[in-house]
């Protein structure tokens, strides 16, 4: 009897250290497999039958084949067809926002989700970026249209239009983030260099008082050394990938700009986040153009294989990739192949795509300037040069009949001509079929790599919310910190907003007797002549008047 109670007590003392070694295997595990980076790769404007169609065209495999897991919900707060702003705004933040917005929650307007409580209706929402930051993680940000742009601006800024991309490129500039490599270098100069900034400030300028290097070309970006890159390699966007060899052979492909981003950001010992973004595939959708699409999502994939090669290597990183919505309808197969579909061989989709030599953007180009190099009138164009443009870019020996609709629609839509040739050429020499020059509202394929990767399908705000928990961040936390209503703390009297330079508004707080000023957009502190950084930026939302300031500079202005 009693030998029998002995043997249970010892197999409760073995079954008791075997748990606590099991325990400790798992603890130690799960400290080996920490996420210690985040690289978010976005593509925008995709969804899986451009996927389809790059593999048929590449004629191998994607790099992304490999790491499919899931798929991804792309509405917004106000429409089941997400723009760019709201949906980057929800992966950067986990929180659902509206139409144009950047960076802030979503107005009284709602439809898929509830509307928010008055105090929080455009308010400025903390991003993985700013997060990361505060957590002294390395930050970056890579993308192939301006930086200004809004998938980019949806991870640096807090406006309530995308069109704000003044007020996002001095946000972007004084948020302290490491590296950013893109396009949109007019937004960073004044109207009297060149650029399109009506304040009159040098952002390069400030960029270099900051300590960062500037790079304007590949080679200069390959020399970058140290913590602190800016490279802005084109006035406006950077060139379509099919045209960049002729056009512009001195700016980085997106892989290169990835490789040497991901290079400095893992210096920091304490880990990164690195946004991605193949910018233009949503362009080349928008303007129903195969050749824009192809090489820009084919330079994507080559950005996601030099994430997964870093992340394989290291062990530490988790790799998502995903778009943010789907552009254009696109489709292998069109009304013309109807009754054919069957019979479609490869040759059939393929040879009328090798044959294009550039964008339908470049094709517009060559149209609409006159021989002096300047915007001819496109009532002026001959049908013959119409043919002509088209025969030598795209290889199609096309009708009169083609040329004058191309001429109608890009009269039709002026703002954007060049989706003329894509719109009346398409359906009639390739087996593609598009929808609209809009956004399509379908769900998008998800793709990860590495320790905690997401499998299933998510909405966006959720995706947000896995990498910040991933990172081991708290994005609500972040918010708390970093935007604090001024009104809040203050009384009417005491805050009020300085005009006098309509373009460098300044909020001016009076508590006690201090007076400090602090410029909109800046992460700067006057108190009493001394100037000092703060750890975010100062955040105005004129359309609910109200002002947003770190609590950093609360606790100064107070004394604390």
């Amino acid at each position: 009897m009693r030998g029998s109670k002995f043997c249970v007590a010892c197999w409760i003392a073995i079954v008791a250290a075997v748990g606590l070694v099991v325990a400790r295997s798992l603890a130690a595990e799960e400290r080996q497999t920490v996420v210690k980076n985040v690289v978010l790769l976005i593509v925008d404007g995709c969804s899986s039958e451009q996927y389809t169609l790059a593999r048929w065209f590449k004629g191998s495999p994607l790099a992304i084949d490999e790491i499919r897991c899931g798929a991804v919900k792309t509405y917004i707060a106000d429409s089941v067809i997400a723009d760019s702003a709201p949906a980057a705004t929800a992966l950067a933040t986990g929180r659902f926002s509206n139409d144009k917005l950047i960076g802030v929650a979503p107005s009284v307007k709602t439809v898929t989700v509830p509307p928010p409580s008055a105090d929080e209706q455009l308010r400025p929402l903390a991003t993985l970026l700013e997060a990361a930051r505060l957590e002294g993680k390395a930050t970056g940000i890579v993308a192939t249209s301006r930086v200004t742009h809004a998938t980019p601006a949806g991870f640096m800024a807090h406006v309530t239009s995308r069109k704000m991309e003044e007020e996002i490129m001095e946000q972007a500039v004084h948020q302290g983030v490491n590296v950013v490599l893109g396009g949109g270098r007019d937004f960073a100069l004044p109207l009297a260099a060149g650029g399109v900034r009506r304040d009159g400030e040098d952002l390069i300028a400030a960029l270099r008082n900051r300590g960062y290097q500037i790079a304007t070309d590949r080679e200069q970006l390959q020399k970058t050394v140290g913590e602190k890159v800016f490279g802005l390699f084109a006035l406006g966007p950077m060139t379509p990938e099919i045209d960049r060899p002729r056009r512009a052979p001195s700016e980085p492909t997106l892989a290169e700009m990835t490789r040497k981003a991901i290079e400095l950001l893992s210096a920091d010992e304490d880990g990164f986040f690195l946004m991605v973004e193949g910018s233009q595939v949503d362009w080349a959708c928008h303007a129903n153009d195969p050749a824009h699409l192809l090489s820009d999502l084919l330079a994507y994939d080559d950005a996601v294989a030099v994430a997964l090669e870093f992340a394989r290597r290291d062990g530490q990183t988790l790799v998502i990739a995903l778009s943010d919505h789907n552009t254009g309808g696109m489709s292998i197969g069109n009304m013309r192949t109807s009754k054919t579909y069957a019979q479609t061989s490869i040759a059939d989709l393929l040879e009328p795509l090798r044959k294009m030599r550039c964008s339908a953007v470049e094709l517009w180009r060559q149209l609409s300037l006159g021989p002096d190099g300047k915007a001819a009138d496109p009532k002026a164009i001959s049908l013959d040069a119409v043919r002509r443009v088209v025969k030598e870019g795209w290889g199609m020996e096309i009708t009169e009949d083609d040329a004058r609709r191309i001429l109608a629609v890009a009269l039709r839509d002026k703002d954007d001509p060049q989706n003329a040739f894509g719109e009346v050429l398409c359906p009639r020499y390739t087996v593609l079929g598009w929808t609209t020059h809009g956004h399509a509202g379908g769900d998008v394929p998800l793709h990860a790599f590495g320790p905690d990767r997401p499998v299933g399908t998510f909405d966006q705000p959720e995706l947000g919310r896995r990498m910040a928990r991933a990172m081991g961040l708290d994005l609500d936390a972040t918010t708390q910190r970093l935007f604090v209503d001024a009104a809040s703390v203050f009384s009417a009297q005491q805050v009020e907003i300085d005009r006098t330079e309509p373009t460098n508004p300044v909020v001016r707080i009076r508590h006690q007797n201090v007076t400090a000023e602090l410029p909109i957009n800046k992460n700067l502190l006057r108190i009493g002549g001394e100037e000092s950084a703060l750890e975010g930026v100062v955040v105005h939302i004129a359309e609910t008047g109200k002002t947003y300031l770190p609590r950093q500079a609360i606790r100064r202005i107070k004394g604390e």
